[in-house]
């Protein structure tokens, strides 16, 4: 049998599951004292949810759950093709947490106040396939807002989640924002088809990474209608990075003014409740960016870390999903926070996690458990974490081993009850 993880899952030794204890413990309570409460969903949906969510390349990505027993026949002996494979599945694990939290508040939207603003960190699933910086299993840290319409509600998501990004140390970043009215509007007036717009945002979004020419040439081979074309690599002339097309701008062109206005006063507003902060960060207008997801209707966001390159958090406003169970328009934008990216980025640049306690490791020979464990709740009394260990044969050996596990000293019951700390004499 094998030993290792499934590709795209990771094991986490001991070291490193304190690390992300302590690091989702600090963005939990920031979102709560955010006034945000803390909600769960199972990790199993149904299939028709999951296949019905706008969730956009993320629908071929779905693990999806077999049916059992007589459904399983049943299914089998329909007669199945690469095709219709659907038929037999009934379930799918979670490949994000905004399809369950949807599903959740139809569910359960007669015991909720509105505004609803909860909380959700847990593990998502994707058919990825495995490389650095993409798993297959990893965490999502998300806040979300349901049931207001009022841009103060992307305001309050930029403002708690930027707080959270700071409190585990990632400081250096900025807030890129757009709103997808606003783009699509934009690419209509040069011309575009409804139904090419997803595809020529696929492209205008790889801007930076190939340059106005690269996007020019690859919308040429997409066949794209060439006075569109020409309409919209003319109105980048001289841009070399889309953050540098400026919002007015683009207001200038379009009829409706209401996204522009939109974005306008998130940005000010976030822009004068942050203003004096010692570690203020920017918040730029980005016209290319999308975010993948199709559910999003209006406002998105992602927050780009300078250091490190490449976004560590994003969401955006859906207001529609919800109304796929409920029949009904129900407001909702959410934030999510980008976990393995910063565990990744923490992990190779080093972390403090500053709320560990002291660890101490309490050794005793045979006959010695009830004097050893007195002394560890001793110690504990005081805060400091303590195991209890019978002494090896190899004792230097074994606190070698736990200092590098991070224990600060031990104590040998047989000498007393003080602590002997690493770096000392013993």
């Amino acid at each position: 049998m094998k030993i290792t993880s499934v590709k795209g899952t990771n094991d986490y030794l001991p070291n490193e599951v304190e690390i992300r204890d302590y690091l989702q413990n600090e963005i939990l309570q920031t979102y709560v004292a955010n006034g945000f409460e803390h909600i769960t969903t199972p990790a199993i949906e149904d299939i028709e949810n999951l296949d019905k969510s706008e969730g956009g390349d993320n629908l071929n990505l779905i693990f999806k759950i077999m049916k059992r027993g007589d459904k399983l026949d049943k299914a089998i002996a329909s007669g199945v093709t690469s095709k219709n494979e659907n038929v037999l599945a009934d379930m799918g694990l979670r490949y994000d947490l905004t399809l369950p939290l949807s599903r959740y508040f139809a569910n359960n939207k007669e015991k909720l106040s509105l505004p609803m603003k909860c909380i959700q960190m847990d593990r998502v699933y994707r058919a990825e396939r495995p490389q650095k910086g993409r798993l297959r299993e990893f965490v999502q840290c998300d806040i979300d807002i349901i049931g207001s319409d009022s841009k103060d509600s992307e305001v309050e998501l930029i403002l708690t989640t930027t707080k959270a990004l700071k409190r585990i140390g990632m400081k250096n970043f900025k807030v890129k924002i757009n709103d997808r009215r606003l783009l699509r509007a934009f690419l209509s007036n040069c011309g575009f088809k409804d139904e090419d717009l997803d595809s020529v945002c696929i492209t205008f979004d790889k801007m930076d990474k190939i340059g106005l020419d690269g996007v020019k040439a690859e919308l040429v081979e997409k066949a794209f209608d060439e006075a569109a074309i020409t309409k919209f690599t003319d109105f980048l002339t001289g841009v070399s990075s889309p953050s540098e097309i400026s919002l007015e701008s683009v207001e200038a062109i379009l009829e409706d003014k209401t996204p522009a206005d939109s974005l306008k006063y998130i940005i000010n507003t976030v822009k004068e409740m942050t203003a004096g902060d010692d570690n203020a960060f920017d918040v730029v207008f980005d016209l290319s960016l999308v975010r993948g997801q199709g559910y999003y209707t209006g406002t998105v966001f992602e927050v780009e870390s300078i250091d490190f390159k490449g976004a560590i958090a994003g969401g955006g406003r859906y207001d529609n999903l919800i109304g796929k169970f409920l029949g009904q328009q129900v407001s909702a934008v959410g934030f999510s926070i980008g976990f393995e990216r910063i565990f990744s980025i923490l992990m190779e640049n080093g972390v403090d996690a500053k709320s560990r306690p002291e660890r101490i490791a309490i050794m005793y020979d045979e006959g010695e458990v009830v004097k050893a464990y007195k002394i560890a709740e001793k110690y504990r009394e005081e805060g400091k974490s303590c195991s209890l260990y019978l002494k090896p044969k190899k004792m230097g050996k074994f606190l070698g081993k736990l200092e590098e596990r991070g224990y600060k000293g031990f104590v040998n019951v047989s000498n007393g009850e003080d602590i002997s700390f690493f770096g000392e004499d013993k």
